[in-house]
């Protein structure tokens, strides 16, 4: 493979990758084992938070349906909207 065809860096840390020893992993390219491992490490934690933070905010707009309910079952029941839409049946 000539050096035209990788990148001059390693993805990881920047440095300059050695003309025998690199690795290339997953289309990315490192120069030790060990930028690899913190580069695959640190996209783990960058998934985790963002599944997290996915997490969150769908549990969040269910918190005010909730409080609506709640609210409904502590005496202020009003009466239901169907009854006030219903006209008088025609006497015949």
């Amino acid at each position: 493979m000539g050096i035209g065809s990788r990148p001059a860096s390693c993805t990881a840390c920047g440095k300059r990758l050695g003309r025998k020893h690199w690795y290339y992993r997953n289309g990315l390219y490192f120069c030790q084992v060990r930028c690899w491992e913190t580069h695959r490490e640190k996209l783990a934690e960058e998934k985790a938070a963002k599944d997290s933070a996915a997490q969150a905010a769908a549990a969040k707009p269910s918190a005010p349906a909730e409080a609506k309910s709640e609210a409904g079952a502590a005496g202020t029941a009003q009466a239901p909207a169907s009854a006030e839409a219903k006209p008088a049946a025609p006497a015949q």
